[in-house]
C-alpha cells in the first residue's frame, strides 16, 4: 500500500484535520469503523446471539496481535487495559516482606500504581531516576539487591520518548534472578517487535494509541517462567478448562494466558481491535515500522532546526514515535494549534508530537511552522 492509499483508510482527514496525537489516542481506521458496524448489525438487525462469529473473531485477533509482538497465540490475553494487565501481575506474585519492585520514575502512572499498591504487604519501592528523559541500563544495574524480584519498566518513555534497550534490561533481570515486566502501550504499533529474539518476562498494552484500536482493550503476554509463579488473583467462569460444563465446579485453570480472562470479554472493543490488525496486515508491520521511522526522524531533525529544545534522544534505537521538546508555554502551543486543527499533546512542560505511519512530512513542517511562528509573536 502506498501512503495515499493508508491515507485513504482515516476518515477524519476528510475534515482538513492534521492529527499528531497518537501517543494519547489513535483515530479509527476505515477497517476498525467496518468491523464495528459488523458486530452492531448483527446485535441490532441480525442474529443478535452472535456470539459464536464473535468467539471465532476473538481468537483471530489473538492470534494477529501475537504475530504482531512476535509471540506464541498462548501466551496472549485479553484485558480492558494496561493497568489492568500490570495489576494480574502485581496481585499475583507471591510477595513475602522485604521484597522489592524497581520502577522507573517520570513514568506514566499506569506502570507505578499496581505496584505501589504492593507497599501495604511490606514489598518496598527502589526508583531508577530518569536523566534528560532516558533511563541508563547502568543505573539500573546498581540499583538491584537480592531481594528484587521484579524489575517493571516502559518501553518507551511517555513523555521523552525514550526507548529503553530491552535486550540489556533482560541480561540484568536474569542475573539477578528477576522478572521483568513492560508496559508496551507507546511502543507497540509504532516499531517492531519480537518477543522471540528479546523475551521478557510480562508485557501489557492497551490497543487505543499506535495499535489504532478502541479504547477499552488490552492484551497482555505472560511467559511460561511468570505464569508459574503467578497465583492467580482473579478468576471467572472462562478461566478454566471446562467452561461450558456449568456445574462441574472444578478449579482447574487453562493451561495457558486465557486462565486470566475472566468472564464476558468487550465484544465490540476487540471486534474493532481486528479490523485495525488487518489494516496493520494490509500494509505490513515492517512497512509501518519504516513509515513511523521516517516520520519520527523527520519531526526531530526539523523540530531542531527551528530551534525547538528536544528533549527525545538523537540515536534512531533509542527512540520510536514519539518527539518531545520543552517550553514554559506548552499548554499555549497546543491551544493554538488545537484552533488551527492541528492535534499535539501538551505533557508538563512540554509539547508531544506524535505522527504515525500515514502522515505525511508536509503535515509534520506545518505543524511545527506553525507552532513556531505563534512562539515568535
Amino acid at each position: 500500500m502506498t501512503v495515499e492509499d493508508i491515507r485513504a483508510q482515516f476518515p477524519y482527514l476528510a475534515n482538513g484535520m492534521t492529527y499528531l496525537n497518537h501517543a494519547a489516542t489513535g483515530p479509527w481506521s476505515r477497517r476498525v469503523e467496518e468491523a464495528v458496524q459488523r458486530h452492531a448489525e448483527g446485535r441490532t438487525r441480525g442474529a443478535v446471539e452472535i456470539f459464536s462469529d464473535t468467539v471465532g473473531i476473538i481468537k483471530e485477533a489473538r492470534g494477529m496481535a501475537a504475530a504482531m509482538i512476535g509471540a506464541e497465540e498462548s501466551r496472549l490475553a485479553f484485558v480492558l487495559n494496561t493497568s489492568e494487565g500490570l495489576n494480574i501481575l502485581a496481585q499475583g506474585l507471591p510477595w513475602k516482606s522485604g521484597d522489592r519492585v524497581l520502577l522507573v520514575d517520570r513514568e506514566f502512572p499506569s506502570n507505578v500504581y499496581p505496584f505501589l499498591n504492593l507497599e501495604r504487604l511490606g514489598v518496598a519501592i527502589d526508583w531508577v531516576p530518569q536523566v534528560d528523559g532516558r533511563v541508563d541500563i547502568n543505573d539500573v544495574e546498581r540499583a538491584m539487591t537480592p531481594r528484587t524480584r521484579l524489575v517493571a519498566v516502559s518501553w518507551v518513555q511517555f513523555l521523552s520518548g525514550f526507548r529503553i534497550d530491552l535486550r540489556a534490561l533482560r541480561e540484568i533481570c536474569d542475573r539477578h534472578d528477576a522478572l521483568l515486566s513492560v508496559d508496551a502501550i507507546q511502543g507497540i504499533g509504532a516499531v517492531r517487535m519480537n518477543l522471540r529474539e528479546t523475551p521478557v518476562d510480562f508485557l501489557s498494552a492497551g490497543v487505543q494509541k499506535w495499535q489504532l484500536g478502541p479504547q477499552g482493550v488490552g492484551i497482555v503476554f505472560v511467559s511460561e517462567r511468570a505464569q508459574e509463579r503467578i497465583a492467580q488473583a482473579h478468576c471467572g467462569w472462562i478461566s478454566v478448562q471446562n467452561a461450558w460444563d456449568f456445574f462441574d465446579y472444578r478449579l482447574d485453570l487453562q493451561p495457558d494466558a486465557r486462565r486470566y480472562e475472566n468472564g464476558t470479554f468487550n465484544s465490540i472493543g476487540i471486534t474493532g481491535y481486528h479490523g485495525a490488525l488487518r489494516l496493520f496486515e494490509e500494509i505490513g508491520h515492517d512497512r509501518v515500522a519504516a513509515l513511523v521511522r521516517e516520520n519520527n526522524t523527520h519531526t526531530l531533525r526539523r523540530a531542531r532546526e527551528l530551534g525547538f529544545d528536544v528533549i527525545t534522544p538523537e540515536e534512531e534505537d533509542a527512540r520510536a514515535g514519539i518527539v518531545t521538546f520543552r517550553h514554559p508555554r506548552a499548554e499555549e502551543v497546543q491551544q493554538h494549534l488545537h484552533a488551527q486543527r492541528m492535534i499535539v499533546s501538551a505533557r508538563v512542560g512540554h509539547v508531544r508530537i506524535s505522527p504515525h505511519c500515514y502522515n505525511t512530512p508536509e503535515e509534520i513542517d506545518a505543524v511545527l511552522t506553525e507552532a513556531a511562528a505563534f512562539l515568535q509573536r
